[in-house]
Order: structure tokens, then C-alpha cells, then sequence
């Protein structure tokens, strides 16, 4: 090799080497994409931690948040109260109850109405023995009367009153105005009754009630006749 070409190159490898990367430069360099490339997947799996997260509470939340229910409430509806009794086949309301074994002494009207003692609208509760008899000899066929009293025409003022009457006829039968018979009522039966005490005194004191008209199958129209009558 003569002087000339290795001259070129020891020039060659000069320029080569000059243009060559510092080895401390490469290192760093290397060492800044590494860090670069930690963050990145860092960030890359912590955002997909939160995805899962989020993804696993939508699927597992409820539809919806049940609502809180104020204490002591319910949706039941009020307590009904009982039906009335029904009528007898044959029998309309407003209806008399037949005179039975009482005498009509006087005709049924507004004007003999107001003459009665007592006059109410009540719903029978209870039928058990008379309590007006007082030994008479044959003793009336009676039996004592329990109402709830829903308005009182005249003659009382208390909730409930008890008064004798005729007794129903058994089973419900068929009303037949001309007969003698009484048409039946029942527990649960509301009438308009009116009547006298059967021994004299006050209103009620040993009620009975009448016949003959004068005690009747309620109905709102004849109720308002003896509201009217009673004034």
C-alpha cells in the first residue's frame, strides 16, 4: 500500500467516524424511549382498568333505583261497610211491611205520621225475644227489634234502639199487598219505622213499632216524605 492510498483512507475513516452517533448520545436516547414507552403502556393499562370497571358496573347495577315507601301507607282501598239486606222477591223499596196481628186503627199518611212518637231510618242488627209484653192474655206474636239508626225523624237521638214488632215471615217468600202476612226482613234489612210506646210514657219507653204503612222498606224518596212529615 502505497502513501497515497492510505492517506485517502485514513480520510475515509475520519469522515466516517466523525459522522458516526456519539455512543453516550445513543444511550440516551435509547434510554428516553424506553421511559417514553413505560408511560405509555402505564397509561394504556389504567384506562383499561377503568373501562372494565365501569363495564362491569353497568351490567351488574339494577335497571332502576327502587323508590323509599313512607312509612305506614298502604294501597289498600277503605274497609267497605255491609251490604245491605236484600229485598224480598215482590217488594219494592218504599214498600209497607203488612199489618200482621196489629189492628189499624188509623189510616197510613204524612199528617198520621207526625203523630206517631218515634220515627226513624235504621238497618236491622239484631231480632231476638219481645221486651214489651207484660203478661197480657194471648200475648201479641212479637219480637224485639235491634236498629242501627241512621237518621232519626223524631223521638230518640241515640245510635242504636230496640222495639218490638210483628216477626218476619220465615224465608223470604213473596209479598203480596192484600195479605195479612208481614213480608220478611232480616239482619241487614233497613227500614223506616215509626210507632208508640205500648203502655204509654215516653217515646221509648216499651216501643212498638206499627204497621198498617206505617213502618216501610226504605227508599230515599220516602225517607225525604217523612223528614218532610216530622218537621
Amino acid at each position: 500500500m502505497n502513501q497515497s492510498t492510505e492517506h485517502e483512507l485514513r480520510e475515509l475513516f475520519a469522515a466516517e467516524a466523525a459522522d458516526a452517533p456519539d455512543e453516550q448520545a445513543v444511550a440516551a436516547a435509547a434510554i428516553r424511549r424506553v421511559h417514553r414507552r413505560r408511560r405509555i403502556l402505564t397509561t394504556a393499562v389504567a384506562t383499561t382498568a377503568v373501562i372494565i370497571a365501569v363495564g362491569t358496573y353497568s351490567a351488574s347495577r339494577p335497571a332502576t333505583t327502587p323508590q323509599a315507601q313512607p312509612p305506614g301507607t298502604s294501597s289498600a282501598g277503605p274497609v267497605a261497610s255491609a251490604p245491605e239486606a236484600a229485598l224480598p222477591a215482590g217488594v219494592e223499596p218504599g214498600d209497607p211491611l203488612g199489618p200482621g196481628a196489629q189492628q189499624c186503627v188509623k189510616p197510613y199518611s204524612p199528617t198520621t205520621l207526625a203523630e206517631q212518637s218515634f220515627a226513624f231510618d235504621g238497618t236491622v242488627t239484631g231480632i231476638g225475644p219481645a221486651r214489651t209484653e207484660r203478661g197480657t192474655d194471648p200475648p201479641l206474636d212479637l219480637r224485639a227489634v235491634t236498629f242501627q239508626v241512621h237518621t232519626w225523624f223524631k223521638g230518640g237521638a241515640t245510635d242504636t234502639v230496640t222495639v218490638d214488632m210483628t216477626p218476619p215471615t220465615a224465608g223470604t217468600g213473596t209479598y203480596d199487598a192484600a195479605s195479612e202476612l208481614v213480608p220478611a226482613y232480616q239482619i241487614g234489612t233497613r227500614l223506616l219505622v215509626s210507632g208508640t210506646p205500648r203502655w204509654g210514657g215516653a217515646p221509648l219507653a216499651d216501643p212498638i213499632a206499627w204497621g198498617c204503612g206505617f213502618t216501610r222498606y226504605h227508599s230515599h224518596a220516602t225517607a225525604a216524605e217523612w223528614s218532610t212529615a216530622t218537621r
